[in-house]
């Protein structure tokens, strides 16, 4: 009796080692195809695991991405595993996988608290794809593909024919800096603030007031005054540099905000990325991001509305770090999110001189008449056009 019991003990604890090697080796294999295949988690969702359940090998977490399940799985099709990999959204979410920010600025957090930190903002009528609901907050994904927590307060939750149907309305953007929406037609009683890029529905209209409709349904009035027809504002010619220029200087004094991506504060890459918003452009959110995407040049050649880049030099141990990034204007002068909306040159000759950033810049990137995955115009991109 006791030699059968130690013959079944070994034999459990080659089933364990085994379990234990194989277990190890599909991790480095996860591992390895996230270095290759997954770009940023800023962007996707990949947290996937090897774990063994009862001698049984058992891949479980959750990604944003079928296609990025489906290349792993293929790479691991010759090992014996069972699946508990889920595709966001999660059943949590229901049959409302979109959402319309329905506030005039809805703060987007790292954690879903409120004390946690503030990665990225979101303005009215921005559309977004939920992937999460988890007490009283949405886990969210952005036009620029942006990731991160919102209050569920600030979204008004669609399905699949509430989202289409408001992609087919007809709506409005707000091209001023900020304005109001008021109570009734007497435009004395505001309800609500805009800022540059709010999207609202419109519904009728005179020559004194517009009247608008909120995602989740509120109505109120407007003056026409910086409003322009959705539908024109997607298919004028864009980006131009002279109006991105003229939109950038707009914003001169407006204060700097760390995760801020409105007219109403903003930081460096959300500066940038409010510019050419309005231009008719979809650019990635942080300048990390920012600097994978366009054509590089030399600083000589820079125009205006090209990004400039800056940050830590490489050095033979390190690469280049981004951490800030501006707008030309042309020549040696830029304009950025730094304390507040402010030009800076390059000429030490200038007023405005900044020999900081001269020695941290790092490269230069043309983004007009470019698109790729991270420049994408706002009338190709599905989550604002039925057309497209």
């Amino acid at each position: 009796m006791q030699k059968k019991y130690v013959i079944i003990s070994i034999l459990v604890l080659l089933i364990i080692a085994c379990n234990s090697n194989k277990r190890k080796e599909v991790e480095n294999i996860i591992k390895d195809f996230e270095v290759e295949k997954v770009q940023d988690k800023r962007e996707v969702v990949f947290n996937i695991d090897a774990v063994c359940k009862q001698g049984k090998l058992v891949l479980k977490g959750e990604t944003s991405e079928a296609v990025l399940k489906n290349q792993l799985f293929d790479e691991l099709k010759s090992i014996v595993f069972s699946d508990s990999v889920i595709v966001l959204p999660d059943a949590s979410v229901g049959e409302n996988k979109f959402g319309i920010v329905t506030v005039p600025v809805a703060n987007m957090r790292a954690t879903p608290s409120h004390s946690s930190e503030l990665v990225t903002q979101a303005v009215l009528g921005t559309p977004v794809k939920i992937l999460k609901n988890r007490d009283g907050w949405y886990y969210i994904q952005t036009p620029d593909k942006y990731i991160s927590w919102v209050d569920a307060a600030e979204i008004f939750p669609a399905d699949t024919f509430i989202f289409q149907e408001w992609k087919s309305s007809e709506r409005i953007i707000f091209t001023g800096i900020n304005g109001l929406i008021f109570k009734d037609t007497d435009l004395d009683s505001p309800i609500s603030d805009v800022t540059l890029g709010s999207i609202l529905q419109k519904k009728e209209s005179n020559n004194r007031w517009i009247k608008v409709c909120f995602p989740d349904g509120r109505t109120g009035f407007t003056p026409p005054k910086d409003w322009i027809d959705f539908s024109a504002f997607v298919n004028q010619k864009y980006p131009n540099p002279d109006e991105i220029v003229l939109r950038a200087k707009q914003l001169t004094g407006c204060s700097y905000l760390w995760g801020g991506t409105s007219a109403k504060a903003m930081d460096c890459s959300g500066f940038v990325k409010t510019v050419y918003f309005i231009n008719g452009l979809i650019l990635a959110r942080d300048a990390s991001l920012q600097a994978t995407h366009g054509k590089e040049i030399t600083l000589n050649e820079t125009q205006s509305g090209d990004l400039l880049f800056f940050g830590r030099q490489a050095t033979e141990n390190l690469e280049a770090k981004i951490t800030h990034v501006a707008l030309s204007l042309g020549g040696t002068e830029f304009i950025h999110a730094s304390g507040f909306i402010k030009q800076n040159s390059f000429n030490s000759a200038s007023k405005i001189y900044s020999e900081y950033r001269k020695n941290s810049f790092i490269k230069a990137l043309r983004i007009i008449n470019f698109e790729d995955e991270g420049i994408q115009l706002v009338k190709n991109h599905p989550w604002y056009w039925n057309s497209f």
